[in-house]
């Protein structure tokens, strides 16, 4: 099978739903054999278990089998707790029993050695050849909180919720840090996927796509070992209307080889990931945090459709708190309306400040109608959020205080019981949320339990819980994309020099052959003709050293800019071209080339080694290197795409500001986009600076780094 298809759906279901087990390597001793067990006791599965060890006759109950050819009737899932060089033999056994599942935990897979290498791509063509799910190797194992079933290496402690989220990490830290972390999310399935030998992230978020049980998904990452089989899954759930939300660490690990223009500097593999789950729909998270509230938020299926926000608070310093994170995050606080604020003076003549945030502690001793009345008016406000905002309600904290947030709790769900619409639909009343502007506990059950049976997402900490906010509020706006336009006959293009790094003069007539606009240039390889072609374009003009090899001209001292007259253009000739052959170059002349003015842009293309070619927009000029701001995609761009790039970095601001029309520099980007898809020859392109105007847009710049060292175009 292809990669990104390697593991069926149904597949995956045999191992988040076995109906029998087979744990090889049981033992009431050892850890891992031990717990392997204790974990599907104490969920209480209710499938077949079958101890595999020659050692016991029992173990908590089970009858002990010495091998897997001793397991009566048939087998869906096995455990593999043994030395991961008998690994392979016991796949091959279980598969001849049935098994179409199998997790191999446990460490010794991540080492560099030969015998390492050779026992993972063994049960790589084991997966393959008998059409199994495998989980791992180098993996904690899977857990479906809610069916129950464990095939899990870790301690499952009583805390662990089952719901409607689920979590896929490479790390297995971070799938115990979710288990161990205390009664906030629940999940329909918790999966280490180790090392993805044979079943990968893609795999998994295909079945989740189609899984009634997942309504969300999140997933920690830390390298992309499938991306076709990502891209395809995480498109799967897009279609499916199911969020993906995702932390990717080691943001540098898979950076580019390439360093010859700033668009392989500039395009790291951060940029490109982040470029790509803006074209996915996918939501990305910067830390565990956030991963955690993000799936708190998408478990309930209830999002918010914009970014106005109503909070009810009960201290006027953390009311004004989080007005002020609410403010940089970009949400709205719209001021209560007449009607309200008539509502509550009519009923608290003394109430001493109606705003929004609202603070009322004190206003009235009986706080349970207080919070009731003001929430009810409040479900009503032109919002899209209502949030109560508590700190309070910890399980240590005093009982009058964890009576508040019960109170506070029951009043934000009575306030909002006609909504239950799903996610897809428009919601008559505002989303109700219920957050504590700390985030140094769980809740106290009194108050988290009611919101979780009416739905309502209880958010831990002010910044994770905001921005988790946020997070949906993307999501649910996002633009769905349309198929590229159909390409046109494709431009044949052939290249005089070697490469890889092309003359600027050929550079241009690479990108100029796709209607890239340039600023007018004339070459000119003797003095009196660097005279002329400066008299025709008008001074002042920009003079470069016309050589191939070199990726930056300016910084190697290869351009003269304001030559303003006849006896400066042909001193710049001679030194440039002097400069030039001192440096081992041999310079074809000079280019000659108008003066633009205008904002200067940078456009770009380079090849990811995972993703495949990427195009980019970002600030150009000396500001390049200086902010290195960029927004990316990955090729094909769609024209929405094209059209969100500038607004997700400065570019989108500048081009406002100096009120020049996005238009032509998205024609640039497209022109790159086809570039790439067209000539794989082609490694890398800047165009630095392109200079944009409410005349139009002109690149003023041009380099173009080929792929190899041939000379010839394909």
């Amino acid at each position: 099978m292809p990669r990104g298809m390697t593991t069926s759906p149904d597949l995956v279901e045999r191992l988040l739903r076995p109906d029998s087990v087979a744990i090889v390597g049981a033992s009431p001793t050892s850890y891992v054999g031990r717990v392997l067990c204790e974990n599907l006791r104490t969920l209480g599965y209710r499938g077949r278990v079958h101890p595999i060890n020659p050692r016991y006759d029992e173990i908590l109950g089970w009858p002990c089998l010495p091998s897997l050819d001793q397991v009566p009737g048939g087998l869906d899932a096995v455990v593999a707790a043994v030395r991961i060089e008998q690994v392979p033999d016991v796949l091959r056994s279980a598969a001849k029993r049935g098994a179409r599942a199998a997790v191999v935990p446990g460490g010794g897979f991540t080492e560099t050695g030969d015998s390492a290498l050779a026992v993972h791509q063994e049960i790589s063509s084991i997966g393959r050849d008998f059409d199994m799910a495998v989980c791992g190797p180098n993996c904690m194992g899977v857990i479906s909180p809610g069916r129950p079933v464990a095939l899990y290496i870790g301690t499952i402690p009583p805390s662990l919720l089952a719901g409607r989220v689920a979590l896929v990490s490479q790390s297995g830290s971070v799938i115990e840090a979710a288990v161990n972390m205390g009664p906030r999310v629940g999940f329909s399935a918790l999966i280490s996927c180790g090392n993805e030998a044979v079943t990968t992230v893609g795999d998994y978020l295909r079945y989740f796509a189609h899984d009634d049980e997942t309504r969300a998904v999140t997933l920690f990452l830390e390298g992309f070992r499938d991306p076709t089989g990502f891209v395809e899954g995480a498109r799967a759930l897009r279609s499916a209307g199911k969020p993906l939300a995702i932390l990717k660490a080691g943001r540098d690990d898979q950076a580019s080889t390439a360093v010859a223009a700033h668009s392989g500097s500039l395009a790291g593999s951060e940029e490109v990931v982040r470029g790509l789950l803006h074209q996915l729909g996918a939501i990305g998270v910067d830390d565990l945090d956030e991963l955690f509230e993000v799936a708190e938020l998408l478990a309930h299926g209830k999002l918010p459709r914009g970014r106005r926000l109503f909070v009810i608070t009960d201290s006027g310093g953390e009311a004004n708190l989080v007005a002020d994170h609410s403010r940089m995050l970009g949400f709205e606080l719209p001021a209560p309306s007449s009607a309200f604020v008539e509502r509550m003076q009519a009923r608290w003549p003394h109430f001493s400040y109606i705003g929004n945030p609202i603070d009322p502690w004190g206003v009235d001793p009986n706080y349970e109608s207080l919070y009731s009345e003001i929430l009810e008016a409040a479900a009503d406000e032109p919002v899209d959020v209502v949030a109560v905002a508590l700190d309070k309600v910890t399980t240590w904290a005093g009982e009058n205080e964890v009576h508040l947030g019960v109170a506070a709790a029951r009043a934000l769900i009575d306030a909002t019981t006609s909504m239950g619409l799903s996610a897809n639909e428009v919601d008559p009343r505002p989303v109700p949320l219920f957050l504590t502007v700390h985030a140094t506990g769980s809740a106290a059950d009194s108050v988290r339990e009611p919101l979780r049976q009416a739905g309502v997402p209880l958010l831990h900490g002010l910044r994770p819980a905001l921005t988790a906010i946020r997070r949906a509020c993307w999501w649910r706006s996002w633009v769905p994309r349309t198929q590229p336009a159909p390409l046109n006959a494709r431009v044949p293009l052939s290249y005089s020099e070697v490469g890889p790094i092309l003359s600027e003069w050929a550079s241009r007539e690479v990108v100029g052959a796709y209607g890239v606009p340039l600023i007018p240039a004339l070459r000119a390889p003797t003095e009196q003709e660097v005279i002329r072609a400066a008299d025709h374009l008008g001074y002042p003009v920009v003079i470069k050293a016309d050589v191939a090899g070199v990726a930056h001209k300016a910084a190697a001292g290869l351009v003269a800019t304001g030559v303003a007259s006849a006896a400066t253009a042909a001193r710049a000739f001679a030194e440039l071209t002097d400069r030039a052959r001192s440096e081992g170059l041999d310079p074809n002349g000079v280019l000659v080339q108008q003066t633009a003015r205008g904002v200067e842009l940078l456009c770009g293309m380079r090849r990811d080694p995972l993703f495949g070619p990427v195009i980019l927009v970002g600030l150009g000029g000396t500001l390049t290197e200086a902010f290195r701001e960029v927004s990316v995609r990955v090729c094909p761009a769609s024209p929405e795409d094209l059209r969100e790039m500038p607004d997700e970095c400065a570019v989108g601001r500048l081009l406002q500001a100096s009120g020049v029309d996005p238009a032509p520099v998205l024609d640039v980007l497209r022109s790159l986009d086809r570039i790439a898809l067209e000539h794989p020859e082609i490694a890398e392109i800047d165009l630095n600076p392109v200079f944009a105007e409410p005349r139009g847009v002109h690149a003023a710049d041009a380099l173009v780094v080929l792929t190899d060292r041939t000379g010839e175009g394909r």
